[in-house]
């Protein structure tokens, strides 16, 4: 199978649909095998430099994002990461970028920060999935690495130790449940490489936007154009903005319906 990585397109990024680069369900592909879980599992794994290589990459785009904001802000880079650092989740973040971006931004600049937001979001979302979950692996699936929900291990772990039902006589009946399977991902080394495109474009995307509010020229923001993705989810964003930022951004006037 090739990887990720000898499929991508012009400017290294994979142009395949999103869909198609989301791992598959282990419910879907094999679940019969033995399964582990265990904080052992990812260390033993060939994928733990690539997960550690995507969660680094994200601080270093939060960093990237700290500077954005102290920009807008006019504020020292000191004060503005010290902000943008202490708001402790992601949408108190993108509130604070969104916000403001929307009295500091032109609204051409607006669309672009709003349209790499919304590119790099499920990079984000991996990136926090694999800081926070459960890695596992399969007897069925040598190849691959497994990830699921917290929960799911603390539900199975629970059933092994907690009493369904007490009987008359004051023993208790515990009944093991297996792993829920359903919302376990499988990982192969495809999609381990997807994830690592997925955060190296976001990274890109964030640094050329932060040359654009820096006012670095007309080069990043003929970059950010050119990219396919933005282009497609900007024609999208923007289909509802201002003709004078639709001029700026090269945005297509949606064609009308011939009747």
């Amino acid at each position: 199978m090739r990887g990720a990585r000898d499929r991508l397109g012009t400017g290294g990024v994979d142009e395949r649909p999103r869909s198609q680069l989301m791992p598959e369900r282990l419910f879907d592909v094999a679940p019969d095998g033995k399964l582990f879980f265990g904080p052992g599992v990812l260390r033993r794994s060939p994928f733990a430099a690539d997960v550690a290589y995507i969660i680094a990459l994200w601080a270093h785009i939060d960093g990237d994002l700290a500077s954005i904001l102290s920009r807008m802000l006019k504020a020292d880079i000191a004060v503005g990461t010290a902000m943008y650092l202490s708001l402790v989740n992601s949408g108190g973040q993108r509130s604070a970028l969104n916000a403001a971006a929307k009295e500091a931004l032109p609204e051409w600049q607006q669309l672009l920060l709003q349209t790499i937001g919304s590119v790099a979001e499920t990079s984000r979302t991996e990136r926090n999935q694999f800081a926070h979950r459960v890695w596992g692996h399969s007897s069925e699936l040598p190849d691959a690495i497994l990830l699921t929900h917290p929960k799911t291990i603390v539900n199975h772990n629970v059933s092994h130790r907690q009493r369904s039902e007490i009987l008359p006589d004051g023993r208790g009946v515990i009944r093991p449940e297996p792993i829920d399977d359903k919302d376990i991902l499988v990982y192969r080394q495809g999609d381990i490489d997807a994830a690592v495109a997925g955060a190296e474009h976001a990274q890109e995307l964030y640094r050329l936007f932060y040359a654009v509010v820096c006012g670095s020229g007309e080069g990043p923001k003929a970059q950010l154009l050119a990219d396919p993705i933005v282009r497609k989810r900007l024609d999208q964003i923007g289909k509802n903005a201002s003709e004078e930022a639709k001029a700026t951004l090269g945005i297509k006037a949606k064609e009308k319906r011939k009747h």
